[in-house]
């Protein structure tokens, strides 16, 4: 309840300070167009503004913008070949973002053959995106924090440089990560393994948050983030980006630029090539440093495409490559040390400010090379082709005696191999289908020279699946069902500290379904649901881990018995997309079956090089239970309200206790104040939000080293500016990150125990596009 009191008295508050200032023709409207049956976007759709004789055409991504608009009633309107005419009226226009779905119309066409690329690549799912303007805003961090913005998206943290996504509760192994198409495949089982992947990169990023184990295989329990760059462009010509960001909490720096074009000489070809760097040195709490948490970043990426009538093909490499320092308070000398450390809650060393990384760290590289092929068969068929081939190599570094820091003590290669054919038809009426298979190739070795025990053996493993989803689509509503059946083989083989031989080899396989529908009972509300299977094999870490994992500052220990994941999720979404308001409320029930967890032992091992807590790998019956909700409305035509929440209920239903390691529940209230300058083609916006996260109830005493933390607030405040300079365009903002300099902790910390999360931070940015 206190939750919607915060959320009613700060909507009450910003309705009585509204603005009611005015301005004359430079307003814009700007949106995106969509298929109300599919939920893909429409390219080349000819909008108009018949009250301002204005028009537009939609991009390759249903992407519009109309600028000039006086303020008024506006009269926009859609007509476009195979869709029914559409019209909209707007009673006041302001900066505003619009979503018109399109409704299918009985067209027939003679002698013409269309050919387009993916129409059945979305989902009947629930999803929600972060757009190419949302990205701008976030430039400069990781993965995982340009994800929070999207309502049931948290993260996993392990200090303050190291993040990766948590999905309705869910993290790791549990979610899977699509890379430009491909699955991103690292060492991810590990909590402090955040993603390899450049967020500068995407031009958009969609979560899916239903089980989708038949669309894209074992491993997608929570989901499927697709992180895709931009199409490689169609038009003659050369274009490029650089993007700029600084921030004053580890005085990082961020860079990135890109150049692509297409030449006349030469149709049908487009390139792109893209690089970008991060660097920042040690994180500070409201009050005192974080030794050793600088990191350091370098990535690049190219691509060639080549289209034509009836071939679409693209070769795609990236490299990524991050070195990171782990904070020193968390690695602990003696038992004493320890436990001092963990009554303080904070480390004893105030810390001080330096761009130096030293042991412990960690130091990854990953590599992605794509080859992806589209041939159109006829025009209601053709066959997908991607291959894949992705190394990554992972060396942690820990504080060794003799002069030893120098040399890694985990020191991981691990090479996968991709493989991905479908064939998609539709039959020209109301039935699509697409059938298809994938196959996976892992090898993965420790490099030897470590002089350390390694934490988990060599293995090589070996995917195949087979699957099959049909869809069925009328002018209202939409069905969707799917099978896939799967086969792993892995061979394991390493030596433990006492030099004995262990590992083996394990089989397992399993078949997942999925039932879905779409009812669009209007053209502002929708109504989803999705029922669906999904599984995922123990990876190597869970099934024989055996020692010190030197990156989490911990002793794991695994189960060579573990049975696979079995996962049945049921997801149900409303969404609402009017005028004025937007909003979106989904629900899950998610029962996994053999739920695999690192549960704390309460105990500490001791070596030379530390003591460490040591947890070991339990599997059990879990459910999860949760809501998510996103809104925003307009109070007026300058003022704009937004809110986000989220909640997970998660239980071990076979003991009846909580899991450990869910997030708390949390809600963000956002207010946001924008406006077009007099005379020039600006568009500015100010941002004050103000997020709650409660602290974690629903824990088992005493199953861990600590309580969990208490709740806190935080408050951000963001701002930027817009305009155009000739044929470029420069974007400025700068965003305010707990703007009182709090001192708090979240559960969702894995450095909880020993000290604080990040103070305030500035960032200032600047994207210029030529």
């Amino acid at each position: 309840m206190k939750y919607w009191v915060l959320t009613i008295v700060t909507l009450v508050s910003v309705v009585v300070q509204a603005s009611a200032q005015q301005f004359d023709c430079r307003l814009k409207i700007e949106g995106s167009v969509r298929d109300s049956l599919s939920g893909l976007p429409v390219h080349g759709v000819l909008i108009s503004v018949i009250t301002a004789n204005r028009t537009a055409i939609t991009d390759e991504h249903g992407h519009f913008s109309i600028n000039k608009i006086c303020e008024g009633p506006v009269i926009l309107v859609v007509n476009t070949p195979g869709f029914r005419p559409y019209k909209k009226v707007f009673s006041r226009v302001s900066e505003q973002s619009v979503s018109l779905l399109l409704q299918k119309a009985e067209l027939k066409l003679e002698e013409v053959h269309i050919t387009a690329g993916k129409p059945f690549s979305g989902t009947v799912n629930i999803a929600g995106s972060i757009t190419a303007n949302q990205l701008e805003q976030s430039r400069g961090g990781t993965l995982a924090d340009a994800l929070r913005s999207v309502p049931g998206v948290s993260t996993l943290q392990t200090g303050s440089s190291i993040a990766k996504p948590v999905v309705q509760g869910l993290h790791s192994n549990r979610l899977l990560i699509l890379n430009n198409g491909i699955r991103q495949e690292g060492q991810q089982w590990g909590m402090e393994h955040g993603p390899e992947i450049d967020p500068f990169i995407a031009q958009s990023i969609t979560v899916i948050k239903g089980a989708e184990g038949v669309r894209y295989g074992p491993e997608a329990i929570a989901g499927v983030i697709l992180v895709k760059p931009a199409a490689l462009p169609k038009q003659f010509g050369i274009a490029g980006t650089l993007n700029l960001a600084g921030s004053s909490n580890g005085l990082g720096g961020a860079a990135s630029g890109a150049l692509e074009g297409a030449s006349k000489g030469m149709p049908g070809f487009a390139w792109r090539f893209q690089t970008s760097g991060r660097t920042s040195g040690n994180i500070k709490t409201a009050d005192y440093y974080l030794n050793n948490t600088g990191l350091r970043e370098l990535n690049f990426s190219g691509g060639l495409g080549y289209s034509r009538k009836k071939l679409e093909t693209d070769l795609y490499f990236s490299h990524f490559q991050s070195e990171i320092g782990i904070f020193r308070g968390s690695h602990i000398g003696n038992l004493e040390d320890l436990q001092a450390a963990l009554a303080n809650g904070r480390p004893f060393d105030e810390g001080s400010f330096t761009y130096s990384i030293d042991a412990p760290r960690q130091k990854v590289a990953h590599n992605l090379l794509k080859l992806e092929s589209h041939f159109h068969l006829s025009s209601k068929s053709h066959v997908d082709l991607v291959y894949g081939l992705q190394q990554n190599k992972r060396q942690e570094y820990d504080i060794r005696r003799g002069g030893r820091s120098g040399i890694p003590s985990l020191d991981l290669t691990l090479t996968t191999q991709t493989l991905d054919i479908s064939l998609e038809n539709d039959n020209g009426s109301h039935w699509k289908q697409i059938v298809g298979v994938n196959g996976i190739l892992q090898v993965n070795n420790n490099v030897p020279g470590t002089l350390a025990t390694p934490l988990i053996p060599n293995y090589d493993s070996y995917n195949a699946g087979l699957f099959y989803i049909g869809r069925y689509s009328k002018s209202n509503y939409q069905l969707e069902g799917g099978l896939r059946y799967d086969y792993k083989y892995l061979d394991a083989l390493g030596y433990d500290r006492n030099q004995d031989l262990y590992g083996g080899t394990r089989k397992f396989n399993n078949v997942s379904a999925n039932a879905g529908a779409v009812l669009y009972l209007t053209n502002q509300w929708t109504i989803r649901s999705n029922l669906a299977s999904a599984w995922r094999p123990p990876v190597v870490s869970e099934l024989f881990s055996n020692g010190l994992h030197h990156g989490s500052a911990a002793v794991e220990i695994g189960d060579k018995d573990l049975a696979s994941e079995k996962s049945y999720k049921w997801i149900n979404a409303i969404e609402f997309h009017g005028d004025n308001l937007n909003f979106d409320f989904s629900a899950y029930w998610n029962r996994i079956n053999n739920y695999i967890y690192l549960q704390p032992s309460l105990e500490l091992y001791e070596s030379i090089r530390g003591v460490f807590p040591t947890y070991y790998y339990k599997q059990t019956h879990a459910q999860l239970l949760g809501a998510d909700l996103g809104l925003s409305f307009d109070l007026s035509s300058h003022l704009k309200y937004g809110l986000k929440g989220a909640i997970v209920r998660a239980k071990d239903v076979r003991n009846d206790i909580y899991l450990p390691w869910i997030p708390s529940d949390r809600i963000e209230n956002s207010i946001s104040f924008h406006w077009s300058d007099r005379g020039k083609e600006t568009a500015n916006y100010v941002t004050l939000n103000h997020l709650y996260v409660a602290r974690q109830n629903r824990y088992e005493e005493g199953s861990d080293f600590t309580s969990p933390p208490p709740s806190y607030h935080l408050l951000g405040l963001q701002a930027g500016t817009s305009f155009f300079l000739g044929k470029k365009s420069l974007g400025l903002n700068a965003s305010v990150n707990n703007i009182a300099n709090t001192f708090y902790k979240d559960y969702m910390n894995r450095f909880r125990y020993y000290a604080h999360d990040q103070g305030r931070n500035l960032t200032l940015r600047a994207t210029l596009k030529f």
